[in-house]
């Protein structure tokens, strides 16, 4: 494989780089010697490609959206000319990685999202959202057990994204969500509550310091966001103990001119989340405002700050509109960031994800933003694999370079890009569709999480499983996900996981209705199937699920934070196995009851148009998985 890069001297050593790596992923044969590719750089916000032969011309304005065009090229080679231009709708394109909900993905895995994904989509920034999970100076215990990366592999990665022209931003937290730092001992003096540090106090200024300096000296950008989203508790701690009440929005425009000064003294470029300028002003939720309120009393972010808007939930473009105009009443500096909901349980959300991001981005348009992101959030334990986020994201890239959504190209695009095939991964919307098929899953339903989990013999859920055919949907949907695994191989495990997890459905999501029915008619033959054969073969595929699962975990992230995702899966299998014990022993007559058979099956949600449980430790029991104090 020859080939041949004409571009100038500014950006020559940087694409020679990122080119051969990109061909490396291309089988030799399929790239003819002596293709030549030019590269004119221009200062338009267009990209166009046109191929006669051997030769190729790209013009574009950026290295990121050569190697998009350079994707393009490389899957019509086969055709002697072949031609196409597109308009660059957003500048710039990113993607936030969540490594904090204990996954936290290897040097390798990052590189291969950059190389194969964002490279392939045009992007150009990768934001890693990393609480407490890299490496801070003279504190040991920031990130301990937890498989921070150190500064050494944040400067792999990004030189490794410097070659394909994406900036590689620090995203921590500097306020909130802080509570795996702060519970040891190095949280005493700085804590406000569990979860916030303690605004005002000069040691947490000091120590705010040196996290920015060990973070400025693994990236070469100079942007960084500081996070500061959700401080719910702000002031109600120790703060409140030892000075007294103040105002949220006083505290956070404190806690922001000290943190802002440290940062323009290190010459930094921050960005902060903007939901507490919001709802510090207002007292209301973060979307409560509208865009005609009066807000020339609220206590508004410095100048040199950027806004991030986060919106991953509405599904009506006037409530972007709304909030994008809200936002330009407190900032020049906006940056939009939408979800790829990776976050709803063990199984990803894409019709609510492709539904938001469509009408928050032509919200986007119409204000002319300059920058996007979409976040892959992994609440709960990184439950969901991260190769799921694939269809979002490459909708995302599409739409950066589209005003509106070409679906047979986002096809194209998405096989080119990832070597999967799109309706393969839109079957894995359906494992959480059991109540709403076929429409949008707008209230983020995740039946697949809490049937999986929930106890077969306490039944928490089974009133509102008692009149659905779980089995015959669930069923139907393990023969549907084998024939994926067929037809997109490259992403046989992940297919194959989720097959598992249908198959497991199919029996276990109806299991305590139909144990209760059969202890409360007596129906004895029932009951001993269930325990010689029903238990023994959920437990069998329980444990193909949990290994296979084992397996994307560690060629993904790094071993820690696994161990929890491995006691739920576990959980789930020592629990069938006391069920069988239990059940046994009544029918061999050594108890005269099942008292968790006597309990009354209750509605657990109260709204019957909405069924979602995100939390691990509500599912499994109606008692406390936390001791109380």
């Amino acid at each position: 494989m020859n080939y041949t890069l004409y571009t100038y001297e500014k950006w020559k050593a940087q694409l020679d780089t990122g080119t051969s790596i990109f061909l490396q992923d291309i089988i030799s044969d399929s790239v003819p010697d002596g293709l030549s590719i030019h590269v004119i750089f221009e200062d338009c916000d267009q990209l166009s490609v046109s191929k006669q032969g051997f030769r190729v011309e790209i013009r574009c304005k950026e290295p990121a959206h050569y190697f998009r065009a350079l994707n393009r090229v490389l899957h019509h080679l086969e055709d002697d000319t072949f031609s196409f231009s597109e308009n660059v709708i957003f500048p710039k394109n990113g993607f936030m990685l969540d490594c904090s909900r204990n996954a936290v993905f290897t040097v390798e895995k990052v590189k291969s999202i950059v190389r194969l994904l964002l490279a392939r989509l045009g992007m150009n920034v990768l934001m890693l959202y990393t609480e407490d999970t890299y490496e801070v100076d003279h504190e040991p215990y920031f990130g301990a057990y937890r498989g921070r990366y150190s500064h050494d592999e944040i400067r792999q990665m990004d030189d490794y994204a410097q070659a394909f022209g994406i900036e590689l931003v620090p995203c921590i937290q500097t306020l909130a969500h802080l509570r795996n730092a702060l519970r040891w001992p190095m949280g005493d003096p700085i804590a406000d509550t569990t979860d916030n540090l303690f605004v005002g106090k000069d040691e947490v200024y000091l120590w705010l310091e040196n996290v920015l300096r060990s973070v400025k000296s693994s990236f070469s950008t100079r942007r960084i966001h500081l996070g500061m989203d959700e401080a719910v508790q702000l002031g109600l701690g120790k703060y409140l103990r030892e000075k007294g009440y103040t105002k949220s929005s006083e505290l956070m425009k404190e806690h922001c001119s000290r943190v802002l000064a440290i940062c323009r003294k290190l010459e930094l470029e921050p960005m902060i989340w903007s939901d507490m300028y919001i709802t510090s002003n207002t007292g209301q939720s973060y979307y409560a405002p509208h865009s005609l309120e009066d807000t020339s009393s609220w206590v508004k972010p410095e100048k040199d700050v950027q806004l991030v808007y986060w919106d991953y939930y509405n599904g009506n473009e006037s409530v972007y509109d709304n909030m994008l105009q809200v936002h330009e009443a407190l900032s020049e500096q906006i940056i939009f960031a939408g979800g790829a909901w990776t976050w709803n349980g063990i199984s990803p959300n894409y019709s609510r994800a492709f539904h938001c991001t469509l009408e928050a981005l032509k919200a986007c348009r119409k204000h002319n933003m300059k920058e996007i992101i979409c976040t892959a959030w992994l609440d709960n334990g990184s439950e969901t694999p991260i190769d799921t986020v694939y269809p979002p994201l490459v909708l995302f890239g599409h739409m950066g370079f589209h005003e509106e959504p070409d679906r047979k190209l986002l096809m194209e695009e998405f096989y080119q890009t990832t070597g999967g095939h799109l309706e393969d991964f839109y079957q894995l919307d359906k494992l959480d569709a059991l109540f709403i098929t076929p429409a949008i899953n707008i209230t983020s339903d995740n039946p697949s999480k809490y049937l999986l989990y929930q106890d077969t013999m306490l039944g928490m859920f089974d009133y509102h499983v008692q009149n659905i055919d779980a089995f015959t949907y669930y069923h139907n949907l393990a023969k549907q996900l084998c024939l994926c695994a067929q037809h997109s191989p490259a992403y046989e495990k992940l297919f194959t996981f989720y097959q598992y997890l249908a198959e497991i459905l199919s029996e276990k999501a109806g299991l305590g209705v139909r144990i209760k029915s059969a202890y409360d008619t007596g129906d004895l033959s029932t009951l001993e199937k269930i325990c010689e054969e029903v238990i023994p073969r959920l437990t069998e595929k329980m444990w193909k699920l949990k290994w296979i699962r084992e397996e994307l975990w560690l060629q993904d992230a790094k071993a820690f934070g696994y161990e929890l995702l491995d006691i739920k899966l576990g959980g789930v299998i020592t629990r069938l196995e006391s069920h069988r014990r239990r059940i046994q022993s009544y029918l061999d007559g050594k108890v005269r009851k099942l008292e968790e058979l006597e309990q009354e099956r209750l509605p657990y949600f109260a709204d019957e148009h909405h069924h979602s449980e995100n939390r691990w430790d509500k599912i499994i029991s109606g008692c406390s998985l936390f001791d109380t104090i």
